[in-house]
């Protein structure tokens, strides 16, 4: 296990957690992505706030899982809410290629385990949150199918 506040291994994965108003829908409401503002930092944040998958045992499905469940344990999540899942290597190619320099941190605390954090995002800076939608968190998880 690694310690607070290293680097998550490149061949990682991250898990966020994304509510139904921040879902991009098609005109029947059924989801196709991810708006750009799930991953916009909230003023009083200094990193991106993720969970770890890798840090829960168990086959690619148990960690997932164990993710929503930790979610569910320390906020109200949405029964139309989603999960954005990502590889650490490719998040951090999107940003790069996006002109920013990011590190995605392990930062664990007593109510969350896998919490880890991207840090280096900048504020306000559309077209980077757009391919973090678009491009970083490709595989799109419902709640309700966890």
């Amino acid at each position: 296990m690694i310690s607070k506040g290293s680097n998550l291994p490149d061949e990682d994965h991250v898990m966020r957690y994304v509510p139904w108003t921040k879902l991009r829908r098609d005109e029947n409401e059924h989801v196709i992505g991810f708006l750009p503002q799930a991953f916009e930092l909230r003023e009083e944040e200094q990193s991106l706030s993720l969970n770890w998958l890798e840090y829960f045992s168990g086959d690619r499905n148990q960690r997932i899982r164990e993710s929503a469940n930790m979610f569910r344990g320390i906020r109200k999540v949405g029964a139309k809410s989603a999960y954005g899942i990502g590889n650490v290597r490719h998040i951090k190619e999107v940003c790069d290629s996006n002109g920013a320099r990011v590190r995605i941190v392990y930062e664990p605390d007593h109510e969350n385990r896998a919490h880890s954090g991207i840090r280096g995002l900048p504020r306000d800076d559309l077209s980077l949150l757009d391919a973090l939608a678009t491009q970083a968190f490709v595989e799109l998880v419902r709640d309700a199918e966890v």
